[in-house]
């Protein structure tokens, strides 16, 4: 493969994983946003305004967090934390609209979903089920977390080489020394990345490349470390 080739394919792996990580800063923004509007939602009904509206409107856009395995477990129980304190200042009785109504039964249906249920009902049994089928494919770890927790490890590994070097060459050297002696994955993400960005503004990387080729023949030929 001639090196032409070489750094299109690293261009395109590289474009690959800054759409990935993009997307992922997108979507981890959205959550947040969500959580934080759902928050404001329940002060305002603490100031004594009628949020039957607000919820609803939460809940058309946001409805699919509950099948959905966007939340991180925190974020679920900060949710349902929030909607419990909704309901509670929710009058659902016969006397309230049927907006009212509707809104109470969205809260308890999401709050219920993520909450352990007696085992002498027909519905715990359903749950049961389908807690099963989600404990199953938790075996392997979520594409998305997964990528998080790797994106986290580089932006630390990169604190590390940086640290008061003034020339990005000075850390990229140490991550492909890294990434080469000690078959650090992880530093080898970090090089790729850094290549990436050195080619893009005007740099000649070729040599850098060479390198990173052989970090990754090495950690190929005897696996790296995670």
């Amino acid at each position: 493969m001639s090196r032409t080739d070489t750094l299109k394919k690293l261009e395109h792996m590289l474009e690959s994983f800054l759409d990935r990580a993009v997307a992922l800063k997108a979507e981890r923004i959205g959550v947040l946003d969500g959580i934080n509007r759902l928050d404001d939602i329940a002060r305002e009904m603490q100031g004594g305004n009628d949020v039957t509206d607000s919820v609803g409107s939460w809940f058309a856009t946001h409805n699919r967090w509950l099948d959905d395995r966007m939340l991180r477990p925190a974020e679920r129980r900060r949710v349902n934390g929030i909607l419990d304190e909704i309901r509670r200042g929710i009058p659902a009785g016969a006397s309230s609209s049927p907006a009212t109504r509707k809104v109470a039964g969205e809260i308890d249906r999401w709050t219920g979903a993520g909450r352990p249920s007696r085992p002498d009902s027909e519905t715990a049994s359903r749950l049961v089920l389908r807690r099963g089928t989600e404990e199953k494919t938790d075996h392997r770890e979520p594409t998305i977390a997964k990528f998080a927790n790797t994106l986290e490890k580089i932006t630390n590994l990169f604190a590390d080489c940086s640290g008061n070097k003034k020339h990005l060459m000075s850390a990229l050297d140490d991550a492909l020394l890294s990434a080469g002696n000690q078959g650090n994955k992880e530093a080898l993400h970090l090089s790729a990345l850094i290549i990436y960005y050195l080619k893009q503004n005007g740099y000649k990387v070729e040599p850098y490349v060479s390198q990173l080729k052989e970090a990754e023949r090495l950690q190929k030929g005897h696996g790296g470390s995670c």
